[in-house]
């Protein structure tokens, strides 16, 4: 009786087309999946801020503003992925002033490289202010969008988009799809775009 230790050729091509069909079905969902991941951690931290940025108006009593900022200490930019900060704002003018008494509460210092953050259908879109009451300024409401500028809906060549809506009240939500068509609705439940 021989004693035979190794594969035949048979055995062999049968585990490389399992290899191969693998990897030409598991790397691209690996991918999609790892971008699907960088749009939700992006959208959970504008939201992670926006409610920080809510209850500490509320806990303070004071006016909380959240503006983009891309050097970490003034609003300077709409351009949100460059960055943002939420700040106590004493005096209710968009600048973290210390001589007033304001209190930076929190500092991001942007997104990955090919996210983009947009604020739109707020009033001003560079920045949103709580109250004292946790209700935004003016009653202004508005959506945040995070696009991946790589990643796009293979059926129109359009980037997929990830969106949190900001009411009057100033309660935020992660956007659903509630038509079904694969695309987040803003605030106005219409499907958001990206810039």
């Amino acid at each position: 009786m021989k004693n035979n230790r190794g594969f035949t050729l048979i055995e062999l091509l049968v585990t490389v087309v399992v290899l191969i069909v693998l990897l030409v079905i598991g790397v691209p969902e690996y991918r999609r999946m790892t971008e699907n991941n960088r749009q939700v951690a992006a959208i959970n931290t504008i939201v992670g801020d926006l409610n920080l940025a809510r209850s500490e108006a509320v806990k303070r009593g004071r006016t909380v503003t959240l503006c983009g900022s891309d050097d970490g200490a003034t609003c300077n930019t709409a351009n949100w992925e460059s960055g943002w900060i939420a700040f106590i704002d004493v005096d209710g003018n968009q600048a973290v002033d210390n001589a007033d008494g304001d209190l930076l509460l929190s500092r991001n210092t942007g997104l990955p490289t090919g996210l983009t953050l947009r604020g739109i259908k707020f009033a001003n879109s560079d920045f949103i202010q709580y109250r004292p009451n946790g209700q935004l300024s003016g009653g202004d409401d508005g959506t945040f969008v995070v696009c991946d500028i790589q990643q796009s809906n293979e059926t129109d060549n359009v980037p997929r988009a990830r969106a949190a809506n900001v009411n009057g009240l100033g309660r935020i939500s992660v956007a659903t799809d509630p038509d079904g068509n694969e695309t987040r609705n803003d605030i106005e439940n219409v499907d958001v775009t990206c810039p």
